[in-house]
């Protein structure tokens, strides 16, 4: 294929989106080219396509507009360059269940040049930032513009893979019916992975305009290459007439088609399907079988007789306990086969795996020692997936099972803590791990008990403190910045008891009472405002966490709040700062136009100090914060 030809064209039209459309009638350059491409089309269909699609757009008394025409003329030049001439499908397949000319794309050109500028930049280059804008864009229904659908169908192939997969699975379907003429004619069966998505992108617009492609997808399982054929056939997942197929394609040599067809298989409720099923795994397709059930709702039939299975396995190593002579190596096979059946039990309720993993912790001794003596750690993290399984699941009798177990092992301790938080009242709970510990203080305490109130500790941390990013606007652009969160304090004074305050204070854990605080508490107060005072820089997050415990728990005023910000802000320790998390933002803001001079005083160009207060990003908010003040005046 004369890809030089196509260049040049494609040169063309771009020289023509620019100067308008309407220019394209009676375009000398235009005229010339076509010649050359009705000359090829003789020999081959594609360049007879683009020659008709040429003339359409000299033709200055053809029905459709002068931008259709342009934009038809793009979309089909631009399939046929990205695949460098396999535009024609290889095999016989069969239509999509529609004509081009029956869902013709309508021009939506409504956005100016400037709006779609960014969204064209980040689909045409490689960089960081890319992601955000197209994301912002689809939100705004900028891709609705059809100028932009060429750019979406190429963006099918961005080396950054999350902007290859939002294309796949969001943008380039929400066109719709429109472009899966389009898809289709660009769709090569014996491709990579690249065309994977294209098949992605197809059968995401065919199940949300209901249009059956099954015929399509089984002849693609057939004949297609090995990445076509394997994404083929999970599309035929729930459809029973394809079932003695999909049993046929799990002895296939190649790994990933031998994964979907157990993947297809498993959202079937045939018995023919179950049993092949449990067949598999007993061999070493287990890892595929487990991936099927793990992704994917299955009947209640097929998850009863894997747990049955997996019953079976736990109850083996039990029972060789009781042997003179432990095959050690059969026992680490076993382990690893167990350790891939515990992934499908992580958010299933079932009464048989229940049971096994209260075997697993009754035995507890037993198969730790499998592990330290003969290096099978897979016995070490079975024994963990059975604490976090019966803590997720569990009941009073299972809370006593990991006391027990704990008490052997501090690691323990976190799934046994969550799982009393859930079942006892707070008294309970804090009487249960602190209680005993606290009437021991003054006396020495045994390493082995340190060791679990440690973990008690910082198991507390995350259920009292929430971590993760906020986003804020300084006018011009957002910002995304890593922020703490305390949690309401009805939520504290529902679930905690307020004796573990008292002992975070005795522990000199400034982060533990930020997250305990609540009113009614002897000395809290003056422990926060003494801590921040010992610790006033924003640059750590202690002194946001602070104010905010005394603001949201105590309740302290606006006033006092201030005041308190303005004698951290003046520390000299308080210096260097790059970025001020949002909540800090969002105080400042909430001071009164008196302090404009004084804020402005901070700024770096202000200051005589070698080593600014605030600088980059902070340096930017304090701006941003002073020109919202000034507009307050």
């Amino acid at each position: 294929m004369s890809t030089a030809l196509l260049q040049e064209l494609y040169q063309e039209t771009r020289r023509l989106y620019i100067a308008g459309s309407e220019l394209a009638v009676e375009d000398i350059r235009l005229r010339k080219l076509l010649p050359r491409f009705q000359q090829l089309g003789e020999k081959a269909p594609i360049f007879k396509r683009l020659g008709d699609s040429i003339q359409n757009v000299l033709d200055e008394t053809h029905d459709s507009s002068s931008s259709e025409r342009l934009q038809n003329l793009t979309l089909l030049l631009s399939s046929v360059l990205h695949t460098q001439g396999n535009a024609t499908v290889v095999g016989d397949l069969k239509p999509l269940g529609m004509e081009q000319q029956e869902h013709s794309i309508v021009p939506i050109t409504s956005y100016s040049y400037r709006k779609l500028a960014p969204v064209v930049q980040a689909l045409s280059t490689t960089g960081g930032g890319r992601l955000e804008v197209i994301e912002q864009a689809f939100k705004e229904g900028i891709f609705q513009d059809s100028r932009l659908m060429p750019l979406a169908i190429e963006g099918l192939y961005d080396p950054y893979s999350e902007i290859a997969e939002l294309m796949t699975r969001k943008i380039v379907p929400a066109y719709g019916l429109a472009i899966l003429p389009y898809l289709r004619d660009i769709f090569d069966p014996q491709g990579d992975k690249k065309e994977v998505r294209k098949l992605t992108a197809i059968h995401t617009i065919a199940e949300e305009h209901q249009l059956d492609l099954l015929d399509v997808y089984s002849e693609l399982a057939r004949s297609a290459s090995e990445d076509i054929r394997a994404t083929a056939i999970r599309f035929l997942v729930g459809h029973e007439e394809y079932v003695p197929e999909l049993i046929q394609w799990t002895k296939d040599k190649k790994k990933n088609v031998r994964a979907s067809a157990y993947y297809a298989l498993a959202g079937s409720s045939s018995n023919q399907a179950i049993a092949c099923l449990l067949e598999a795994s007993n061999g070493k397709d287990l890892e595929y079988i487990v991936d099927a059930v793990r992704y994917q709702e299955v009947s209640q039939a097929l998850e009863d007789q894997l747990a049955v299975a997996f019953a079976k396995d736990v109850e083996q190593a039990i029972q060789s306990e009781q042997q003179e002579y432990i095959d050690h190596k059969a026992l680490e096979k076993l382990a690893e086969r167990l350790l891939l059946f515990s992934k499908m039990w992580t958010h299933s309720p079932n009464e048989t795996v229940h049971q096994s993993y209260q075997d697993m912790l009754k035995h507890y001794t037993y198969l730790y020692n499998l592990s330290a003596t003969n290096q099978i750690t897979d016995w070490r993290n079975l024994l963990w997936d059975a604490a976090s399984y019966i803590e997720y699941r569990g009941s009073l009798e299972d809370l006593e099972l990991l006391y027990e177990v704990s008490e052997k092992d501090a690691n323990f301790v976190p799934s046994a803590f969550r799982l009393s938080i859930q079942i006892l009242s707070p008294e309970q709970v804090y009487d249960q791990y602190v209680g005993g510990v606290v009437s021991q203080m003054k006396a020495k305490i045994n390493k082995d008990a340190k060791a679990r109130l440690g973990k008690v500790i910082a198991t507390m941390r995350p259920m009292l403190i929430e971590n993760g990013y906020e986003s804020f606007s300084l006018g011009h652009e957002e910002q995304h910045a890593y922020t703490q969160k305390i949690l309401p304090l009805s939520e504290i004074e529902q679930k905690w008891d307020k004796r573990w305050l008292e002992f975070a204070m005795k522990q000199d854990d400034v982060e533990l009472v930020a997250g305990l605080a609540r009113p009614g508490v002897k000395g809290v107060d003056e422990f926060l405002r003494q801590k921040l005072k010992d610790n006033p820089e924003f640059r750590n997050r202690t002194a946001t966490l602070i104010l905010r415990a005394l603001e949201e728990r105590l309740g302290i005023s606006k006033e006092d709040k201030r005041e308190l910000m303005w004698q951290a802000i003046d520390d000299r320790r308080n210096s260097n700062s790059y970025m001020f998390e949002p909540y800090i933002i969002h105080s400042l803001l909430e001071f009164p136009v008196e302090d404009i001079e004084r804020l402005e005083a901070l700024l770096p160009e202000n200051r005589e100090a070698t080593i600014p207060k605030f600088r980059g990003y902070a340096a930017e908010q304090l701006e941003f914060v002073i020109h919202t003040l000034k507009g307050m005046k």
